[in-house]
């Protein structure tokens, strides 16, 4: 089975359980690191999400999980936040990031950059508009796009002015 189905069918097992408990999976990997195979749940709610949170998801994840048995190596699980640099990857987490600072980190360089932050002005499922420290906008395929991040107020960094 490939990866990439193997965490369609996590995602698939895992989401009603969580949210049953009133989270969102916003998002879930499937990765060796060294030796061991870690499944990692990111979860998130409205009024953030504590370590207590966590362990709320945590086993009943677990035992849905050991019940299911759809991971044949053994492997260890974490229930985490996303975090306040989360990753962007479905419609839905770009659209509620909206008016919003983001990271995007391209395939290719584009002028010479591969890197850019701006403020997420629009967004299809084609292609992506920021508006630049400058106040440009700049649209960009989402083909482009290997990585994008949302940013808070204390780690964006505007782009450098032309000036």
């Amino acid at each position: 089975m490939k990866k990439v189905s193997k965490e369609f069918l996590l995602e698939e097992l895992a989401a009603p359980v969580v949210e049953s408990l009133g989270y969102e999976l916003t998002d879930l990997t499937f990765e060796k690191k060294g030796k061991d195979w870690y499944l990692t749940l990111f979860i998130d709610s409205e009024n953030g999400i504590s370590l207590e949170d966590c362990e709320k998801v945590s086993r009943p994840v677990s035992e849905m999980l050991d019940e299911q048995d759809p991971i044949e190596q053994s492997y260890f699980l974490e229930v985490s936040s996303p975090g306040m640099d989360r990753p962007l990857k479905k419609e839905k987490h770009f659209l509620s990031n909206l008016d919003k600072k983001i990271a995007v980190h391209l395939f290719a360089p584009m002028d010479g950059k591969k890197d850019i932050e701006g403020v997420l002005k629009s967004y299809t499922t084609d292609e992506l508009t920021l508006e630049l420290e400058t106040g440009e906008l700049l649209t960009l395929e989402n083909s482009k796009i290997a990585k994008a991040n949302r940013l808070d107020e204390l780690n964006f960094k505007p782009l450098p002015s032309a000036e």
